[in-house]
């Protein structure tokens, strides 16, 4: 009686695996190329570039992004969302307000590098120490775009 069970559940395993394997085959050929989730670290929004550097002359590394006929500062990028809290704690003992505004990069090259920066700033201890990986970040960036 028992032996009447196994060749159907044996089966039953064999198909579920092919189902399975099959089903992340496609995963892995359609999904690819996902954008990755990112962290902008952003001090703020300017409608007039003067005011920029008149307000953040003290802020030595920064990206000016334009978009939508505002400008954008940024003084980095993370893919850790530990890091970003933790950056905008060490800004916020300099009294700079920095907002951490969620985004997506589509370039497995650069989010692989920025992996790797991740790591230096969960090692870093100073400002002055994350300060200068952000301006690393940034430099890339540039590069990048």
């Amino acid at each position: 009686m028992k032996t009447k069970y196994f060749a159907p559940i044996i089966l039953a395993v064999i198909l579920g695996y092919l189902c399975a394997s099959f089903a992340l085959d496609e995963y892995h050929t359609n999904y690819k190329d996902i954008p990755n989730n990112i962290y902008y670290l952003q001090i703020g929004a300017y409608n007039n570039k003067d005011n920029i550097e008149k307000d953040l002359e003290n802020i030595t590394n920064k990206l000016i992004v334009k978009e939508d006929d505002k400008y954008y500062v940024y003084v980095g990028i993370t893919t850790d969302y530990t890091n970003a809290l933790k950056i905008r704690d060490l800004y916020k003992e300099k009294n700079v307000n920095l907002y951490i505004k969620d985004g997506y990069i589509n370039n497995k090259d650069f989010i692989l590098e920025l992996e790797q920066y991740d790591i230096l700033i969960k090692n870093s201890k100073t400002y002055e120490e994350v300060n200068s990986v952000l301006e690393a970040i940034l430099a890339t960036l540039e590069e990048v775009s």
